[in-house]
């Protein structure tokens, strides 16, 4: 059978999974954000044909 352990988890306020989706939502949001900045701009618009 298998052993039960009684040891308990530290309480933390927020769990690391959720920490990690934040920081991945976060860094889209950045990139996007400066991927847009950059198209908006003359010289970096790739879509019109710069």
């Amino acid at each position: 059978m298998a052993e039960q352990h009684d040891y308990e988890r530290p309480e933390r306020p927020v769990e690391f999974r959720t920490i990690l989706f934040l920081y991945i939502l976060l860094g889209m949001a950045v990139a996007l954000l400066i991927h847009f900045i950059l198209l908006s701009t003359p010289a970096f618009n790739w879509l019109a044909g710069a």
